[in-house]
């Protein structure tokens, strides 16, 4: 039973898997080795906690020994596949067998990740959507060594956590990101032949589509390089040309346009 859940990385995403996690009742260790990241997510969840009065505990961290007692760790690391499996070697030398491992990851091969561990069976892939506190979506990705009975803990965690859970099989992109980057991708391209301008293109999508955000607009949100980074390994792994990443989206991340973590990609902020 997950009672004590830890977060490796607090970045945007890991510290929007925290913050969901408080609000469900989990007492939550983030660790971090940068100082910094610490502090801005310390700062941001302190203060929901304050404001709600929240019963859940929360501990800060750089020492990787300190999620020892955890029940359950997810890795929100950099979407790096080495950077992941080096974790994953030392989390295993700090933790017990029993505990659960889970990666965020939005692409890299569950098989892959779990061939670095010692004990695979209890590892697992869990893609929350950006930001989980709104969208409620996991994608559970499975893999072939892979304990049902973990399986079973971690759908009773996130029922806990009223997630909506899916489960899929690790194939590139599982399915949100397969279906969601090539329409991204499509969009740039449209913006880059001057098909019409950003504003359009994703008001074209919000209202004949009903999307609730636009492509360019979402790619924004996502982070431009991450959107890249996706493109690539789908390109990669499917050995297709159609998961190409447009040369637009390509310059903008050369460049530094980022998106809203930088104040400009498709917009200004």
């Amino acid at each position: 039973m997950v009672t004590q859940v830890g977060i490796a990385g607090c970045g945007l995403m890991g510290s929007a898997i925290a913050d969901t996690n408080l609000q469900a009742g989990f007492d939550v260790v983030i660790f971090d080795i940068k100082e910094r990241q610490l502090s801005n997510a310390k700062e941001k969840l302190d203060k929901k906690i304050n404001e709600s009065n929240q019963l859940a505990t929360v501990k800060y961290t750089n020492k990787i020994s300190s999620l020892e007692n955890c029940d359950l760790i997810i890795e929100c690391l950099t979407e790096d596949e080495n950077i992941k499996s080096n974790f994953f070697k030392k989390i295993e030398e700090n933790c017990d067998r029993k505990t659960i491992i889970a990666t965020n990851t939005s692409s890299i091969s569950i098989n892959r990740l779990a061939s670095s561990l010692q004990y695979p069976e209890r590892f697992l892939g869990l893609h929350f959507m950006n930001p989980p506190q709104i969208i409620k979506l996991v994608e559970i990705i499975n893999h072939n060594a892979l304990d049902k009975k973990v399986l079973k803990e971690i759908t009773q965690y996130l029922d806990v956590m009223d997630m909506i859970s899916i489960e899929c099989n690790d194939k590139p992109g599982f399915i949100v990101n397969r279906i969601l980057l090539p329409m991204i991708n499509e969009a740039i391209y449209c913006y880059e032949n001057g098909t019409s301008d950003a504003k359009s293109i994703d008001t074209a999508l919000k209202v004949g589509a009903n999307h609730p955000m636009g492509p360019l607009e979402l790619a924004d949100f996502i982070g431009l390089d991450t959107c890249l980074s996706i493109l690539r390994i789908l390109q990669k792994d499917f050995n297709d040309a159609k998961y190409k990443p447009c040369p637009l989206l390509e310059e903008y991340v050369q460049c530094g346009k980022l998106g809203r973590k930088t104040k400009e990609g498709f917009y200004k902020y």
